[in-house]
């Protein structure tokens, strides 16, 4: 009988062999992941492959040239390098596995057995997926004959006791648990079929939250528990290693600003117009995030703190396929309500694809503040808040596959906002006598942005090499108004005023990208890039006088801003061993005029900069995910248009919002060092030093009148270090947590701030077969630092729970935020003698109910990802 089993393995070695040596195969690779190598022998020579991802792990890299070189030679050397072996099961298909050198320890045997599988009639069942598992983990993947026939050859360990699974599409999965001992119950397999059989079968191989790789990290998005019935503004809120404050800043590291980018698309928005944009983002749109603390030369030098990048879905399906979505959010006594779809088709070479959404948001908010003078005088108002803004988003997209290795793509994206908010506060104003008043101020803004982007890609060769031509144009507009009624008890102070601020922006911009990659583990990346930015913006400042609107030449003013930026770019990136280095420097100079029309008050602007950058690591442990970090980048961080307008907004008697000119770019140098370690863990310390920063400064001028203005402050120093784990502990328990602390400190006209601020965020999912899945998050941030304001603590508690309806095709979602309602605003500033105590609390105790659907018909298929060259000038682009 051993002999006949030796013969019988001999003769499927011999014909395997001469099989695999009949597919040649011819590819060049560098430092590509495996599953590129199988999709390119698919392409080539026809096979399928088989594998498990905690197999054949992401990290995994081939690098090979050859030319009309047997299958069976290429994958024995590259699998051999990753300890691991491929075997072939059919004429057609190969499974790959562990290698038997690393499984021959700790007295494993090599057993084969096999078996039918058949339906209640004795059929056979063609191609069914057999799936061997020990502890969980599947260590073999075969399929059975078109006659039902199945053999599993397979080193087992005598003592541990394996499950096969058995899955076909329109029968219900069968499992059988057994030890090599026994395998009695495997010689005749029957399965049920199912009382429905699925038109459409959706295959999801779910990733974890957290990704991990060399440069960034990544929030997975899609399929996971931040994936419906949340805005992208919530997405992030929610998301591990990101901070996001109730007033729209978003931080990935200490106090300093990043780069928000949208389908590689910088936004080029002021933080109030850019919060209000990720609002009307649905996450049923989203696919990734991706973290990038330091960018290396290829992205553009602004962004102190970073890059947040939102990566929304491609579609991936021939035919059609897309989603239906809606939520209802009850917020205090008023709800908000939103609704979204998308849609794509695909046929051959060309595809189509929109989507677009609504929302409907009505909440109100409360809040107080009282000035202390350095005469003794005080002044306090209470103000309660109430909101009703309406939101539109779009997005179309078409492209054509030219060839094999070429497309062009084009793409357009708009939204229009209208917030309506009235604010009715109380005021009282103490000196020697009280000074009571009454204000009403009815804010309105219809902001429209519209972006048209198209592209052109040539994928070289197969090593990587492309070339990438991307232009567009984008346009924002704004019309602004905001009615002032103030009420005194003196009638001679009582006014009632309105100022009018129209804007509009346009942004021209071309760039090309070039990359080639040689087979020695080399890769240069070079680029060139220009854009063209002009704005107009217009404050028309009134009076009600008599029953007239009488303009006041005082306080109005039009700007007229233009600016051109010329940028290039190289870096080098090389493989030696276990180590790898990037080097790169990026060149960017600056054109910029403004002229006051109004005034006739006009400045010039001309600077040209290098931004260098290092990125250094070492693999400890390729299997453990363990390696060691250090990087180092210039950046810097042009003032907002909207910072450089000389305008002059009167919020009230006592307060003021004005522009400056004279504001110069700060520059920064990071430089960051850290550990990644058991592949679900990752520590590192940063230090920034940031020269001429741009902050927010409140001063007292003239009859106590608080004027908020942006001013270049001496310098800025941070530094601290960031945690981040992603640990399983257990099978239904998957948990993430973020830890940074750090220290800032700012000085300007001799006047320091510092301080030491801990952030910590966790969010736990636990999930049960049948069940709802429950989601649990949290977040705390001990008090801070910006410019001259003190920030106060905060803490929050969101609970989600979720459920797969209508065969897994839809998602039901509750969502309960700020369940303890503890979220609040709290700033102390302090200039000059005065100082200003602000508290602010939003409806944040909030619960909504969610509904998803996705439906797709057809193939999958990769979807173009459409970029755009004004990435800088749109997160500028702010009114």
């Amino acid at each position: 009988m051993r002999k006949a089993m030796v013969l019988l393995v001999l003769m499927w070695m011999v014909n395997f062999n001469i099989s695999a040596q009949v597919r040649k195969l011819t590819l060049t690779l560098h430092q590509k992941p495996l599953k590129e190598l199988f999709n390119q022998i698919e392409k080539q020579c026809g096979y399928g492959f088989i594998y498990s991802d905690e197999v054949v792990k992401d990290t995994m890299k081939a690098s090979l040239n050859v030319k009309e070189a047997p299958v069976s030679t290429v994958l024995g050397e590259v699998l051999r390098d990753h300890k691991l072996a491929f075997n072939l099961i059919s004429e057609k298909l190969i499974a790959i596995g562990y290698s038997n050198n690393q499984l021959k320890s700790g007295g494993v045997s090599k057993f084969a057995f096999g078996g039918i599988i058949s339906d209640k009639n004795g059929v056979g069942i063609p191609f069914v997926s057999l799936s061997l598992l020990r502890s969980s983990v599947i260590v073999e993947k075969i399929v059975s004959e078109t006659n039902g026939h199945f053999q599993l050859n397979h080193y087992f360990l005598p003592a541990d006791r394996y499950r096969l699974l058995a899955t076909s599409v329109g029968y219900k999965p069968l499992e059988i648990s057994f030890t090599i001992a026994d395998t009695s119950d495997l010689k005749k397999l029957v399965m049920s079929e199912e009382s429905q059989t699925l038109q459409t079968v959706t295959v999801i191989n779910a990733k974890p939250l957290i990704e991990r790789k060399t440069d960034r990290y990544i929030v997975n998005v899609e399929n996971g528990s931040l994936a419906q019935g949340l805005s992208a503004f919530e997405v992030l809120q929610k998301s591990p290693g990101i901070w996001v404050s109730q007033d729209g800043s978003i931080r990935i590291k200490g106090n300093q600003s990043v780069l928000v980018m949208i389908n590689d698309v910088v936004q080029r928005m002021s933080q109030d117009d850019l919060a209000e944009y990720l609002k009307s983002l649905r996450s049923e749109d989203i696919s990734k995030i991706e973290v990038i603390y330091n960018p290396p030369a290829e992205f553009e030098a602004a962004g102190t703190g970073g890059i947040v990048h939102i990566v929304l879905k491609k579609s991936r399906k021939d035919g059609i396929n897309g989603s239906l979505n809606g939520r209802y959010q009850k917020q205090g006594k008023q709800s908000l309500i939103s609704g979204g779809s998308s849609l794509a088709y695909k046929v051959k070479r060309f595809y189509l694809s929109a989507n677009g959404s609504y929302t409907s948001d009505r909440n109100s908010s409360f809040g107080e503040e009282t000035v202390f003078y350095p005469d003794a005088s005080t002044f306090s108002n209470k103000t309660r808040r109430n909101n009703q803004i309406s939101r539109y988003q779009y997005r179309f997209s078409a492209a054509y596959e030219i060839s094999s290795n070429q497309a062009i793509a084009i793409q357009n994206t708009g939204s229009k906002n209208q917030p309506s908010q009235l604010f009715l506060t109380d005021i009282i104003y103490q000196y020697l006598t009280s000074r009571n008043g009454y204000a009403r101020a009815d804010w309105d803004r219809n902001i429209r942005f519209n972006s048209t982007t198209l592209n052109y890609t040539w994928k070289i060769d197969t090593l990587g090499s492309s070339l990438k031509i991307i232009g567009d144009y984008s346009e924002n507009s704004k019309n602004e108004q905001n009615k002032l009624l103030a009420t005194y008890s003196n009638p001679f102070s009582s006014m009632q005023s309105r100022t009018l601020t129209p804007s509009s922006t346009g942004i021209y911009a071309a760039q090309m990208d070039y990359t080639k990659t040689w087979e020695n583990k080399t890769e240069l990346k070079s680029g060139i890039k220009y854009s063209s930015i002009e704005r107009d913006n217009e404050s028309i400042s009134e009076n009600f006088i008599q029953g007239l609107w009488v303009n006041n030449p005082l306080i109005s003013n039009q700007f007229l801003y233009k600016e051109q930026l010329n940028m290039l770019y190289t870096t080098l990136e090389k493989t030696i061993g276990p180590n790898s280095i990037k080097i790169g420097l990026r060149a960017e100079q600056t054109l910029s005029n403004g002229l006051s029309v109004t005034s006739g008050d006009a400045f010039k602007r001309k600077y040209f900069s290098l931004f260098p950058s290092v990125y250094l690591m070492r693999t400890l442990n390729e299997d453990k995910g363990s390696s060691l970090f250090l990087n180092y980048s210039k950046r810097l961080q042009r003032p907002s248009f909207n910072d450089l307008n000389p305008y002059r907004l009167q919020v009230h008697d006592y307060m003021v919002l004005t522009g400056n000119p004279n504001l110069l770019p700060q520059y920064s140098h990071n430089i960051q060092a850290g550990y990644n370690f058991l592949s679900h863990y990752n520590f590192d310390l940063y230090y920034s030093s940031t020269n001429n920063l741009i902050a927010l400064l409140a001063n007292t001028i003239d009859n106590n009148v608080v004027e908020y203005k942006s001013y270049n402050f001496r310098d800025g120093r941070e530094y601290g270090l960031n945690l981040n784990a992603s640990p399983r502990i257990s099978k239904s328990w998957q948990s993430n947590y973020s830890l940074s602390l750090y220290r800032a400190s700012t000085s300007i006209n001799n006047l320091g701030n510092s301080k030491i601020t801990l952030a910590a965020k966790s969010m736990h999912t636990i999930s049960f077969k049948k069940l709802p899945t429950l989601d649990i998050i949290s977040e705390y941030k001990s008090p801070s630092v910006s410019g001259n304001t003190r920030l106060g603590h905060m803490f929050y508690l969101d609970l989600m729970l979720s459920q797969k309806i209508l065969k897994e095709k839809a998602v039901l979602r509750m969502y309960l935020s700020d369940v303890l309602n503890t979220v609040r605003e709290k700033e102390f500033s302090f200039s000059n003698g005065t100082t200003i105590d602000f508290y602010q609390k939003r409806q944040t105790r909030n619960i909504s109910l969610s509904f998803s659907y996705n439906f797709s018909l057809g193939n999958k298929f990769n979807q173009n990802n459409i970029e755009q060259s004004n990435k800088e000038e749109n997160r500028r682009m702010g009114n």
